[in-house]
This record gives C-alpha cells, structure tokens and sequence, in this order.
C-alpha cells in the first residue's frame, strides 16, 4: 500500500499532541414533524387546470465514526384534476439504533357542481435514536402548482394544520408558503408574488373539521413542549404593484413563557397571551386563531395570474454528519484525524468514504474538510 509515510508522521504527532475532544453522545428521543395545507380555489370557465407535483423526501440514520446510510425520494410530475400521490423514504441503521421516514403526499379534486377546486398537500416524517452514539434526520417537501390562466380578480382559501410533537426540543422545523406567478401578456414581464408564509417550531396549529367536508372549521394555537417555540405568520395581498396590506402574527416561548407577541393587520384582534405570560401548552385550551384566511389577488389592466404556487416542508434529528467528522463532535479537527491515523489500514471506525477499510482516501477527505463546523 503506497502511503506518503512523512506526512503520516507529521500528522500523527500533531494529532498526538493536540488535545483530544471528547465525543459527543447522540441520544435524542423521536422527533416527529406533519404540515398540512388545504385550499380551495375557483378557476375561470373553461379552465383545464394542471397539477404540477414536486416532492422531496430524505431519511438519515448513522452511527458516529461511520459513513451514514441516506436514502432519497425526490422528482416532478404532471397530474390531472382529480389526482393524488404519496411517496415516502425510510433508512434503519443497525439493529433500529437510529432511523427515520419522510413522505410526502398531495391530492386535488374539483368541487361538484361548482368550476373550483379543493385538496391539500402534506409532508410528515420522524426520526429515531435509540443508541448512544447515533443520529438519524427525516426531511421533506411538498410544492403544488396550479397552472390555470387567472384574467380576473380571484382569492385562494387557505387552512394550515401542523404539529410539532416534541416541542423545539430536538431540531423540529416547519414552512409552509403560498406564491402567485402574475404575467403580463403585452410586456412579457411575469413577477412571483408571496401571498402567505409561515415558519414555525415547537407550535401547534390543530383544526378541527365539524361538517365533515374536509376543511377545519375552528383552529387552536398550542406550544408543544415546555423547552420553547416559535411561530412567525405573514399574510398579504398581491398584485402587479405590489399588492396592499399585510397582516403578521408573531408568537415566541422559552421554557414556557412567551417572549414576544405581536398581532397586526386582520390578526390584531386575536386575544394572544402577553411577554411574561404562560404559553398554553398540550391538554389547554389553546389560542383561538382564524381556520381557513382567504388569501386575495388584485389584478389590474393586462395582468393574468399564471398559476398558483403552494409548498411546505418540514424536517426533524440531527443535521447530516459533516464529511471527515469521525467522532460527531460537529467540527472536523486534529481528533478526526487522529482516529483515521491510528485505525489506518483496517475496516470498522474511520472509514469516511464507507469502502470497507481506513485508507488515504478517508485521510484526504478529512484533510479537505478540515475546520468544517468548527
């Protein structure tokens, strides 16, 4: 085996002599995310909408030292109306020490008797820990796009359903963002406007659906754990010129007391709890907060709306291992590479590249990458 046998040496006596970072124990419990969004829109007469899918879905599950097993599920595909689809990703590692599922799913009908359409879009996932040493992350996307040409002014109306199981506590994120594509025939000019967008984290936004006809008809907001959360709401109307007014809805809690509230536009007059008090949590009776908001497009003279954009995404664990990260300390130091440096050809801990043996090929990755997250 050809080795550059002074550089080795370089190296494992400044590895020796550097200080030694203690590993870092990954023992998270399940993380679990779902963002669900219904709408309805009408569509002018004589519309033959196209639903445009495009998912993506990624399940990771290591154990520290080694390569992670990543598995994918992404791509784009063209729907009639009525349409649906799921597609869903796992990855286990080791007798089930980490492991994770992300899917994706969408579906559109038409509403009978009517020219309008209603369907919802979901991402949901989990990811696992049960082993020291060990982490797994499940993400995923939803992006619906309705292609139907718009020549007047229309609304869309939205509902969010969401939740965050673990409450903040172990990387839980969600989005979920509502776009119009205007264009202007005579000028070729086209513009995306954003009429709606949420981030949140350790919140829950729970509808409840009365009449059965598949749209909430009330909605609670919740903190789903006592470590913190956040939820930051904007909803606006759009049009060529920029549209007119906005409405925000902020809401934030560390370790059960909120830390910021603000309510403006049509939201300001939502009864949210003050800086200083508790944030209603699980088994509460929560914040009463609009079910479905109707979310409204101006166009002017020579303007149409293209299609309608609607995605959400979601993701919970652990961010992905950094190459050349041996130990999972998070930072790619003189630790990495002393363990590839006293593993070097045999298999097991410090094979980066996952090719069965320690070898220049995991030196070099760990050479690269040197300083990353550090």
């Amino acid at each position: 085996m050809r080795r550059a046998n002074w550089l080795l040496g370089v190296f494992a006596i400044t590895a020796t002599l550097a200080s030694f970072s203690p590993s870092v124990a990954q023992t998270i419990p399940c993380c679990t995310y779902s963002v669900t969004h219904h709408f309805r829109v009408c569509l002018p007469q004589g519309c033959r909408p196209q639903v445009i899918w495009n998912w993506q879905t990624l399940a990771a599950a290591w154990q520290v030292g080694f390569p992670p097993i990543i598995n994918q599920n992404n791509g784009t595909q063209v729907y009639p109306v009525p349409s649906s689809d799921t597609k869903c990703v796992n990855a286990v590692y080791g007798q089930e020490c980490a492991f994770a599922t992300a899917c994706a799913r969408f579906s559109v009908n038409p509403i009978p008797g009517t020219t309008c359409v209603q369907g919802q879009h979901n991402v949901f996932g989990r990811a696992c820990v049960r082993c020291r040493r060990h982490g797994a992350r499940a993400a995923s996307s939803s992006q619906i796009r309705i292609v139907c040409r718009f020549t007047s002014p229309f609304s869309v109306i939205w509902a969010p359903v969401f939740s965050d199981q673990i409450g903040g506590g172990c990387g839980v994120e969600m989005r979920d963002p509502v776009y119009v594509r205007l264009r202007n025939p005579a000028t070729g000019e086209t513009r995306n406007e954003l009429l709606f967008d949420l981030q949140a984290s350790g919140i829950n936004w729970e509808g409840t659906d009365t009449n059965g006809d598949g749209f909430p008809d009330s909605a609670r907001l919740r903190g789903s754990g006592p470590i913190r959360g956040s939820i930051t709401l904007l909803k606006r109307t759009a049009g060529p010129q920029g549209g007119g007014g906005e409405s925000r809805l902020i809401l934030r809690y560390e370790n059960g007391i909120v830390t910021q509230s603000v309510a403006t536009g049509e939201f300001s007059g939502l009864r949210l709890p003050n800086v200083g008090d508790p944030m209603p949590g699980p088994g509460s009776e929560g914040i009463p907060v609009p079910a479905a908001l109707e979310l409204r497009v101006n166009l002017s003279q020579g303007w149409e709306a293209e299609e309608l954009e609607m995605g959400g995404d979601g993701n919970a664990g652990e961010p992905l291992p950094n190459p050349g990260d041996v130990n999972g300390d998070g930072c790619v130091n003189d630790a990495d590479l002393l363990i590839v440096l006293l593993n070097f050809g045999g298999p097991g801990r410090g094979d980066v590249n996952g090719d069965g043996v320690v070898n220049d090929a995991d030196l070099l990755i760990v050479l690269l990458n040197f300083g990353s997250g550090c």
